[in-house]
Parts: C-alpha cells; structure tokens; sequence
C-alpha cells in the first residue's frame, strides 16, 4: 500500500475513535450544561438547516444522525493532519513515535482543529457545539478528541509490536 492510502486508512481509524470520543463528549457535557445530549449534534447540522438546527434537542435521523455523520468526516479529516504528524516524528526520529510524540501530536491536531473550527473559517461552517456547550465543556471535547486521537494510535503501536 502507498504511503498517503496508508496515512488515509490509518486517518480514517484514528479519526473515527476521536470523533466518537468527542460525540460522547459533548452528549455528557449537554446535560451537565442545562440540554440534551443530542442537541450538540442536532446543532452541527446548522450548516443544512441554518433555522433549525439549534433549536432540535431531541433524537432525531434528520439532525442528529446527519450531525454525527458530519461530525465524524470532520473528525477524519483531522485524523489525516494527526498521522502527518505521527509520520513526521517517524522520519526524524527513524523509530515508531512514542507516547510522548502521539501525545503531543494529538494535542496539536485538537489545538489546531479548535483554531480552525472557530476562529478561521466562516459562522456557517463552525461545529456548532458552542449553542449547547459551556466553555468548559468545549475544552473537554476537544480535550476528548485528542484522547481519541492518541489512543488509537497507542492501541494500534501495541498491536503492530
């Protein structure tokens, strides 16, 4: 397999274990922060339905499987900065990453998805989340999506061992 279908496969892995820890995140924080635990997804959606979608709270195909759908390519997405890290820390260093590396990788691909999601691309395309979610909430989601990020790579660095 070439190198960028490798990363691709490996983005599509990582990204979906992020993109799910980050979902789950975001479903506990709602409630916690007065709402559903659909709404944050329901509200990803508002780039489709820019009337509605911050208002839907409750469970629905429309909003929140379309949502999480979104959701999770954005989180693939993100998944093939991460391996480009993970493949830059294995060019310098000529071994496999460690833990420190796929930490501070992941870290980096959630910093710069915050960035990006929020402060560089226009209203429309942003995730959303902030209708239903405190900052502190924001913080651990993002904080879930490194988590995400790094333990796939770790489970899949155990299993190739």
């Amino acid at each position: 397999m070439n190198r960028l279908a490798n990363l691709v496969c490996r983005a599509m892995m990582s990204g979906t274990a992020a993109g799910a820890a980050a979902a789950i995140t975001a479903g506990a924080r709602a409630r916690n922060d007065g709402s559903t635990p659909y709404a944050p997804l329901n509200a990803v959606t508002h780039c489709l339905w820019p009337r509605r979608a911050f208002s839907e709270t409750g469970l629905s195909a429309r909003f929140t499987l379309t949502g999480l759908a979104i959701h999770q390519a954005s989180a693939i997405f993100w998944g093939v900065l991460f391996e480009g890290l993970l493949d830059r820390w294995q060019c310098h260093m000529r071994r496999p990453p460690g833990i420190a590396e796929v930490v501070a990788s992941a870290g980096t691909t959630a910093a710069v998805a915050y960035v990006v999601d929020y402060h560089a691309v226009p209203e429309r395309l942003t995730p959303g989340f902030e209708a239903h979610l405190s900052g502190r909430s924001m913080f651990y989601v993002y904080a879930a999506l490194a988590a995400g990020f790094a333990a796939a790579a770790l489970y899949r660095g155990r299993r190739e061992r």
